[in-house]
């Protein structure tokens, strides 16, 4: 009679090589008994150097730490739980993995069919678990020592990684069911290697006779690019060069990893530009947009880009055409790198004229903003942060922080990585996402967010007990969901606090006694400038206390100060719409 536990661990090993022959090298694991011989197993093949392993003890909180690594890698993360409401606590990581093209593999361990929907405890039905969630789903065999099956296993998963990563990137499930016993063998050497299946990837182009059309036609008067979220620095490095030699201005989301230096063909005066001026003066009007990257940041830029009756041209590098505009007129689905690179353009003599309006635009805000974010408030931290630090990776929190980023992050040097969940755009994971994006960085690590997104994922912070990870985190704590004081519910005076302002009074210090971080209350610009400039090591929590109506008075002031701004420079009244 054949050996349960031989072949268990044969069984499961077969699988931990393919993981390896797919270049799988981080590891995220919720710990629970279903998942006790791939956990085992993973853990040794990690101390022999194959991987590297973490664990979390909150499934939500390992979910989101993997896509941090994978979103900042752009390599497939494991991810890795038990059976039962484990496996449905990943869920919010896997939208957002699904919606950001992050290459996600979540693996989890179930009962074997005899076991499912018939009152076994820790037992759901695990079968497509995510449904349309992930791009692809696996359900593996219970383990078996026939050849055919192994066969099978080994090539299975080797393909659903290697679909993790095909364009469009996104999240995939392996689902294993295991019988009693458990508990493997960690006593042999596993002799299996399966045979590793090549997956080129492949770099769209178009060809010759399209390109020659797409180049004619985008020479064909003033050309403006509109950059979305991205996280390939080669391809913004074609982007900067082609927009310099052709002298193209560039509405630069936050995201775009475009804002790093005074370069003034990168415009981040966009958002508030349009929010105060959606029918732009004829000087910045353009006669095509270029579009890259992924959703904007900005709303007012999205309805502008909705009313446009020009050519726009969207380079689709996931091959989705994910435009909530529906303002495309021509989808390119090609390598932006490639497209950057062999474009070239003859352009008309409207160009530099365009080119130089938007660029004394963006040097007018570079000194507004100077002249107007003297002091310490909401506004003002991504500034200050902007102007302070030089060499920095910043994670940012969705709702009030991303936006302020959108306007106020203007750097004039430095090497920058801007990163936030801006596929579901939830609040919820950002401290475990920030760490698994920082996880070898080695440039300072910083997290903004505010407190009701700092509250939510509080348990991502034992991450820093067990690992050494570094994060500052700049806690702006206005008490409660400070964007619901900027919208239409904020007049619903007599509900507004229970249902929407929602205030925590959260202890920050104890908080930060408790996970053994540095902590420190910011109250002054200078205090804020002296922290930035002073980076220690490990967990720190800067806090700084702001009052909610007052900062939506705040961005009034500014929003009104920009559109007067503008009145002024083309000496016309706005036209807000």
């Amino acid at each position: 009679m054949s050996n349960p536990t031989q072949i268990l661990t044969n069984y499961v090993n077969l699988i931990i090589t393919s993981l390896q022959q797919q270049n799988i090298r981080q590891v995220v694991i919720a710990p629970g008994s279903r998942s006790t011989p791939v956990a085992l197993l993973l853990a040794q093949a990690a101390q022999a150097g194959h991987f590297e392993l973490y664990v979390d003890v909150d499934e939500r909180s390992a979910a989101f730490f993997a896509l941090g690594i994978a979103k900042k890698s752009q390599r497939p993360t494991l991810l890795l739980c038990t059976s039962g409401t484990a496996a449905a606590n990943f869920f919010p990581a896997i939208c957002e993995a699904k919606l950001s093209h992050i290459p996600l593999v979540v693996l989890t361990t179930d009962r074997p069919p005899e076991l499912t929907n018939i009152g076994a405890p820790q037992a759901i039905d695990q079968n497509r678990l995510y449904g349309d969630q992930v791009k692809d789903f696996l359900q593996l065999p219970t383990p078996d020592q026939g050849p055919d099956v192994q066969a099978y296993v080994a090539f299975a998963v080797q393909r659903i990684i290697a679909s993790s990563q095909a364009a469009p990137a996104g999240p995939v499930h392996i689902n294993l069911p295991l019988r009693k016993p458990l508990m493997p063998d960690l006593t042999g050497q596993s002799n299996q290697t399966p045979q590793k299946i090549a997956f080129p990837k492949t770099q769209t182009q178009l060809p010759p006779a399209t390109m020659a059309t797409i180049q004619a036609k985008l020479s064909q008067g003033k050309l403006l690019i509109v950059a979305g979220p991205s996280t390939d620095s080669q391809q913004q490095q074609a982007l900067l060069a082609f927009a310099n030699e052709y002298q193209v201005p560039i509405l630069a989301d936050p995201l775009s990893q475009l804002r790093q230096d005074a370069n003034d063909l990168v415009i981040t005066s966009s958002d508030l530009t349009l929010k105060t001026c959606q029918a732009l003066p004829a000087s910045l009007q353009p006669d095509l947009i270029l579009r890259t990257g992924t959703t904007m940041v900005s709303a007012a830029l999205g309805q502008w880009l909705a009313t446009r009756s020009c050519p726009i041209y969207f380079l689709d590098t996931n091959h989705h055409l994910d435009d909530y505009t529906k303002a495309t007129t021509t989808q390119l689905p090609v390598s932006e790198n490639w497209f950057f690179e062999n474009c070239q353009l003859q352009p008309t003599a409207t160009q530099q004229p365009f080119s130089s309006a938007w660029r004394q635009l963006q040097r007018h805000y570079q000194r507004w903003l100077a002249q107007n974010l003297t002091t310490l408030d909401e506004a003002a931290v991504p500034y200050l942060m902007s102007q302070q630090l030089t060499a920095s990776q910043i994670f940012i929190s969705n709702s009030m922080p991303i936006r302020d980023f959108d306007n106020f992050f203007a750097p004039h040097q430095g090497n920058f990585t801007l990163l936030c969940n801006r596929g579901a755009n939830g609040i919820d994971g950002v401290i475990s996402t920030a760490l698994g994006a920082g996880l070898h960085e080695q440039r300072p690590n910083f997290l903004v967010t505010g407190d009701l997104a700092f509250f939510h994922d509080m348990n991502g912070l034992m991450l820093t007990t067990r690992y050494p990870l570094n994060l500052t985190i700049i806690l702006i704590n206005n008490n409660g969901g400070g964007i619901f004081s900027f919208l239409p519910q904020a007049k619903a005076t007599a509900y507004f606090e229970s249902l929407f302002g929602t205030p925590q009074n959260l202890d920050v210090a104890a908080i930060s006694q408790l996970y053994h971080a540095n902590y420190q209350i910011i109250t002054s610009k200078s205090a804020f400038e002296a922290a930035l400039a002073h980076h220690e090591p490990g967990l720190t929590i800067l806090e700084i206390k702001t009052n909610r109506p007052q900062n939506a008075k705040r961005h009034q002031q500014l929003t009104q100060s920009w559109q007067q701004e503008m009145e002024r420079l083309y000496a016309t009244t706005i036209d807000e719409k």
